[in-house]
């Protein structure tokens, strides 16, 4: 077919006008629109796939039992107990009297920390094995995602807690060897 370009004047009627002389025909073009749909469906798909619910809450009583007999290796007389969804880990070592429990990643529970912990000394926090007077933000928090993202597809990743640490003035928090508990299983 030939087609021949025409150059129109004003006032004439345009190529596409049911006046013209000319007929075209539009082409629709369903590339992008098929790739959208199917990614869709692929990304969809992936998701039901490997999707397998939230990662199981830690158990406390793990992270509990997991701290007391750290402190009990290194010489502190160590119980714990669970109030509400909250362990309390309370340790004595001669004039040291300390109290710890895990601190949300979010900071959801910050305030129930400071608030027992006042009564018993200094606040510091343990996470990834350092001691670290103000409570660490970011690191724990893409932790926490990045740990979350791990189990649903489906592996079995490893956990790295904040412990907050209420400790005596004749505690020294940094002596102890926090490594040991930087990741629990």
């Amino acid at each position: 077919m030939d087609h021949q370009a025409t150059r129109l004047l004003r006032g004439s009627p345009s190529v596409w006008s049911s006046q013209s002389h000319c007929s075209v025909s539009a082409v629709k073009y369903y590339g992008p629109k098929h790739f959208l749909a199917a990614a869709f469906v692929l990304t969809l798909g992936l998701k039901l796939l490997l999707y397998h619910g939230e990662a199981p809450p830690a158990e406390p009583e793990a992270l509990g039992e997991a701290v007391s007999s750290f402190l009990i290796q290194h010489g502190f007389a160590s119980r714990f107990e669970k109030k509400y969804d909250q362990v309390l880990i309370y340790a004595n070592a001669g004039k040291c009297r300390m109290v710890i429990s895990e601190a949300a990643p979010q900071g959801w529970n910050r305030s129930s920390i400071e608030m027992w912990a006042k009564p018993v000394g200094r606040l510091s926090y343990v996470f990834d094995g350092s001691v670290h007077q103000s409570e660490p933000f970011l690191a724990p928090l893409l932790d926490e995602y990045w740990t979350r993202v791990r189990f649903k597809v489906g592996l079995s990743p490893s956990r790295h807690p904040v412990l907050a640490v209420a400790a005596s003035d004749d505690c020294v928090v940094d002596s102890l060897p926090w490594w040991q508990l930087s990741v629990l299983s």
